[in-house]
């Protein structure tokens, strides 16, 4: 899905089921357009592609906003497959934008191939909304769940910090352990998970027990991008050591009690 200048550019299929972008002159504007770029299928990669070669032909500046970077998992060369974020960004360099605005990119070598590119990270701006609400006291901690979260948020400032560390297999790439490597849980504490992406949820949902068995008495998620896969864990269930989920739309918007989608101001973020 695409928006330019906050409207909705509207797709619709041929028989063939090639893409049909219907014209949106209209919402073109002589200064700063921003366009925003929501995938949800490799369409979109067309729609997008469309979009920019029509604002060309005015002449305008475009600064591209991306919520998800798609093919991020893909991030380097494994024997027998291709490295298709490389070629993901390669194709945004190509249509030549001034600025691209990614947010929360879920690998580090996105901001490397991307040209012209920043990184915009929400979860620190909605951490402070999200404490207020839970009523976040000193005795309460942030968490982050490995030393990756741990450096991504390494600026916040945050006091009562605590990193858990987790062990994976070097052949399977599962995690077959997690313990709290630094920081002490304050008996009855509430804690706060950040993180960038979450699929199943059954990292976090393991990392909300260990810090409930050290006498946490709430665990809060705050997390960028959130997949539909969260419904298929356990992340969501009655027993769940995780109180409630705090997510953008990025990739998804299906509605659950424990789930507060947070607003992303993209026009400001856009400025940056």
């Amino acid at each position: 899905m695409l928006m330019l200048n906050g409207k909705e550019l509207l797709t619709e299929r041929f028989p063939n089921n090639e893409t049909k972008v219907k014209d949106f002159e209209n919402s073109i504007i002589d200064g700063q357009n921003v366009l925003e770029f929501k995938y949800t299928t490799d369409a979109d990669l067309i729609t997008l592609m469309f979009a920019k070669k029509r604002i060309d032909e005015f002449a305008v500046p475009c600064t591209l906003f991306v919520w998800y970077m798609p093919y991020s998992r893909m991030d380097r060369k494994i024997e027998g497959d291709l490295f298709t974020l490389q070629y993901a960004c390669n194709f945004i360099n190509w249509l030549n934008f001034e600025k691209v605005v990614v947010m929360e990119p879920h690998s580090e070598k996105t901001m490397k191939l991307l040209e012209r590119a920043i990184a915009i990270y929400p979860v620190k701006d909605w951490l402070p909304a999200v404490q207020k609400e839970i009523g976040f006291t000193e005795n309460d901690h942030v968490v982050f769940p490995d030393k990756g979260a741990a450096a991504r948020y390494a600026d916040s400032g945050y006091a009562n910090i605590c990193i858990m560390e987790k062990k994976r297999n070097p052949i399977t790439g599962n995690i077959e352990d997690m313990r709290l490597k630094e920081g002490k849980v304050n008996p009855g504490s509430k804690c706060i998970i950040i993180d960038d992406l979450c699929s199943k949820g059954g990292t976090f949902a393991w990392a909300g027990s260990i810090l409930k068995s050290l006498g946490a008495s709430e665990v809060y998620l705050i997390v960028s991008h959130c997949e539909e896969t969260i419904f298929n864990g356990k992340l969501l269930t009655e027993d769940s050591p995780i109180s409630k989920v705090y997510t953008s739309t990025s990739i998804m918007c299906k509605e659950h009690p424990n789930i507060e989608y947070m607003d992303v101001n993209v026009a400001n973020y856009a400025k940056q």
